[in-house]
């Protein structure tokens, strides 16, 4: 059987999620190359030329460095790889070109399509990946219907014992930024607040005011309930549900497709509808049914990951 490759930047929360699956070896991590050169004569030749043909690594080695394409010369046919939401057709065809023919290859995405790509229609430049040979999954089911990919749920690495192990000081969290959803939060912290709950709200507007992943875990871990409000145009879940299931939390969101989940539990899950919070307070009171751990497993980041490989 062959590996599992990932394109991906090693941020804090990438580590977070794959860094045991890594030291497992069930995954090797290619720390993602792909970017656009800052010079604007070597973004200018990348355009016109890269990904449209066959190319050397020497003259690749123009816009990406020889240490990424040495790694990528190292996947094998009976490999599969899995690029993380890139939608650059230069790198993707650059890809195509340089990689084994029937190599298996998946293309992720973790957020909705078309706020990614900022008003532009996304179907013409997915086709394009698509005949590159990249299967495109996504968390959001109406994007697969609306633009023929894949569905695969949302994911999170399951805490340690210790990660669940905290005091409880907290009514409720929320971490984010300010989307197009601020207003409605602040409304709902307000309205909570005037009930004598305790809220932390984590709404940041420059790099200073953001909290780390890890950081962000923590403070869910220290809630009785987490505060999930979706973006428009959305209908598959966050992250934020996954971990209010890991740490069996309540969750109130205004994402009525999460229904459809089979973690759906009417004592966890509050479903906002519009300004009905008058009725948050009662939903508070019942207690939390907790989820069994052979659920839970179907959200951990080493199934989510089986996904991938089971097409090997």
């Amino acid at each position: 059987m062959g590996k599992l490759y990932i394109i991906a930047y090693r941020s804090i929360p990438f580590t977070y999620l794959f860094g045991d699956e890594e030291k497992r070896g069930n995954i090797v991590v290619i720390e993602n190359g792909l970017a656009a050169p800052k010079n604007r004569f070597l973004q200018i030749t990348r355009f016109l030329f890269c990904g449209k043909c066959w190319l050397p690594i020497f003259i690749l080695q123009l816009w990406f460095k020889k240490s990424f394409l040495m790694q990528l010369k190292e996947i094998k046919e009976d490999d599969t790889l899995l690029l993380f939401e890139s939608i650059n057709l230069r790198a993707t065809g650059m890809l195509y070109h340089l990689l084994p023919k029937n190599l298996v290859k998946y293309n992720w995405f973790g957020n909705p399509i078309y706020p990614l790509f900022k008003g532009r229609n996304p179907q013409p430049c997915l086709e394009k990946i698509k005949k590159f040979g990249f299967q495109l999954v996504t968390f959001d089911p109406q994007d697969a219907i609306r633009y023929g990919m894949s569905y695969h749920n949302q994911f999170l690495r399951f805490p340690k014992s210790d990660e669940l192990a905290c005091r409880v000081d907290i009514d409720f969290f929320f971490a984010g930024i300010p989307k197009d959803r601020e207003p409605y939060l602040l409304r709902i912290k307000a309205f909570l607040e005037s009930k004598g709950y305790k809220c932390y709200f984590v709404i940041p507007h420059s790099s200073s005011e953001y909290i780390s992943y890890e950081e962000n875990l923590r403070y869910v871990a220290r809630s009785r309930c987490i505060v999930d409000i979706y973006q428009k145009g959305q209908s598959g879940i966050t992250r934020r549900p996954v971990e209010a299931l890991f740490y069996n939390k309540k969750l109130i969101t205004n994402n009525p497709e999460i229904r459809n989940y089979d973690f759906f539990h009417p004592n966890n899950i509050f479903i906002l509808e519009g300004e009905d919070f008058e009725k948050i307070p009662a939903f508070m009171e019942k207690p939390v049914y907790v989820q069994s751990d052979s659920l839970k497993a179907q959200y951990d980041v080493s199934s989510w990951l089986s996904f991938f490989k089971d097409n090997m």
